[in-house]
């Protein structure tokens, strides 16, 4: 990467609308090494203040999460990781935060800095993090407290259906469109005869994670069904604007140039996307949105893959 686009790098991943954190994997602590502005504002605490730290302060005295047992227990394999925590700014009002982080390796395959990726999620979730009568806090629902796919640490289906149904009403009331993509990666069965099950797996999480780059917004949701299959949807988003991103999703998985010998569409990794945009109607159900994008989806492939439609 030459110095202009380093620094155009650090100017994107400075002004990006969610919070952004590395922090350091080969300290046993994993102190904090970059905060972005976002964080800032999420968490209101400055980053000199944080530099250095565990972000378990974050959590103050509210530890019995069982998100945090499964950063811990991804941290310790070096996995991806996606949970939901409750979280304390510095003023010390709580907030869902939705919690993304990614392994950064180095040559020798070791995982050297973990990269972190904050939202507040408490809107989208209204009435989660309300305290009971007794004024305690009660456990976030299993599905909604630990919800990642372990290989990509994207969302799982189960959860993002869950998460679709929410939107669905909230967007039936609102008025506004959601848009929904089915993506399957091409040939990967091929990839995987090729080159191996572990080849597959590194395969489907860069995919993944170039995906979700693709879906920029806090409401933008993306997650792993099954094998190289995933779902996705953005709210508030036309039709045409749907069919801009599915472009873009084929096109960035494209310039990944994951070698694939063997594939009958081209020489690399590659994905077909259905794209689907509907305004929520009364009696009408979020899964007809998904069954449209799936259809989509198989006309995709009928026209060659590595396109979307």
């Amino acid at each position: 990467m030459s110095p202009a686009e380093e620094l155009a790098h650090r100017r994107m991943v400075d002004s990006a609308p969610e919070g952004i954190v590395l922090v350091d994997a080969l300290d046993p602590d994993q102190p904090l090494l970059y905060a972005n502005a976002a964080f800032e504002r999420l968490t209101g605490f400055a980053v000199a203040e944080l530099i250095g730290r565990n972000l378990r302060l974050l959590q103050s005295k509210d530890r019995d999460q069982d998100g945090r047992n499964a950063l811990r227990e991804a941290i310790r394999r070096g996995e991806s990781c996606r949970v939901l925590m409750r979280n304390y700014r510095k003023d010390g009002t709580m907030f869902l935060n939705e919690i993304a982080i990614v392994p950064l390796f180095d040559a020798a395959g070791r995982p050297v800095q973990y990269a972190g990726y904050y939202r507040d999620a408490s809107e989208r979730l209204k009435g989660l993090n309300s305290p009971t009568r007794d004024g305690r806090l009660p456990p976030l629902p299993p599905h909604i407290s630990v919800r990642d796919d372990r290989l990509t640490g994207l969302y799982t289906a189960a959860f993002f259906e869950e998460l679709l149904k929410r939107e669905w009403s909230t967007a039936q009331r609102e008025e506004r469109c959601v848009a929904a993509f089915a993506i399957d990666i091409d040939a990967l069965d091929l990839y995987n005869a090729t080159f191996g099950r572990p080849a597959g797996d590194a395969a489907i999480r860069r995919v993944g994670h170039c995906l979700a780059g693709c879906l920029r917004r806090a409401s933008d949701v993306i997650a792993r069904v099954d094998g190289g299959q995933l779902l996705a949807f953005a709210p508030g988003v036309s039709a045409e604007q749907a069919v801009r991103i599915g472009q873009t999703m084929v096109e960035r998985v494209r310039e990944l140039r994951i070698h694939h010998p063997r594939s009958n569409v081209i020489r690399y990794v590659s994905v077909s996307v259905g794209i689907a945009a509907a305004l929520p109607q009364a009696g009408q159900e979020s899964e007809s949105l998904l069954d449209q994008a799936r259809r989509q989806l198989a006309l995709a492939k009928q026209s060659g893959r590595n396109c979307s439609l």
